[in-house]
């Protein structure tokens, strides 16, 4: 459970720095959403984890704030197992900002401060609320192979998260820390 918790965490995050690239061009405080599909790995630096499968879907809303997005993001290890026979498949909810820090042509790197809403990391059935800091690097495929619309903000992603708090006390650092990585596909909205 701490595992995907930390997973959504990083996740959110990741999702929020790819998606800050929206038109520039746009009044008021809240541009339009992105969303985005973010089906990667997660892996939990906890000594004996495994490297899971984590399912993502973010929704990115560009803010009036130079290079800063607001992220909401759900995430799950639907083939986790819960170490009592069953899947580990909770999902957990992420919220927070993201900030864009480096825009390359082919890369750039985003750092959130995230809330995320998900199941405990003591292993009961209760939800609980963590804040997480995490770094986000985007390789921009789409941008590398000069693709047309949509698929011009393809990428690929590595998100390092840290969970701050929320944890039992006595948590070891290592333990706090997941790598979240996989393709970052936009679904909406599609570009001509």
């Amino acid at each position: 459970m701490k595992r995907m918790l930390g997973t959504v965490l990083v996740t959110a995050g990741l999702m929020l720095g790819r998606t800050s690239l929206a038109s520039a061009q746009e009044e008021g405080f809240f541009h339009s959403p992105v969303f985005v599909a973010q089906p990667g790995i997660v892996h939990s630096f906890s000594k004996g984890a495994s490297t899971e499968f984590n399912a993502r879907f973010v929704t990115a809303i560009p803010l009036g704030i130079d290079r800063t997005t607001l992220v909401a993001i759900i995430q799950w290890t639907p083939f986790a197992d819960n170490g009592r026979g069953g899947k580990a498949n909770s999902p957990a909810f992420v919220y927070g900002p993201v900030v864009n820090v480096f825009n390359q042509k082919y890369w750039s790197f985003d750092v959130d401060g995230l809330f995320a809403y998900g199941p405990a990391a003591t292993g009961n059935s209760d939800y609980t609320h963590k804040f997480l800091l995490e770094g986000d690097f985007f390789l921009k495929l789409g941008s590398m192979m000069n693709a047309n619309g949509q698929w011009n903000s393809l990428s690929a992603y590595a998100m390092f998260a840290y969970v701050v708090s929320g944890l039992p006390s006595g948590v070891e650092s290592r333990d706090r820390m997941v790598l979240l990585s996989g393709l970052s596909l936009p679904l909406a909205p599609w570009k001509k």
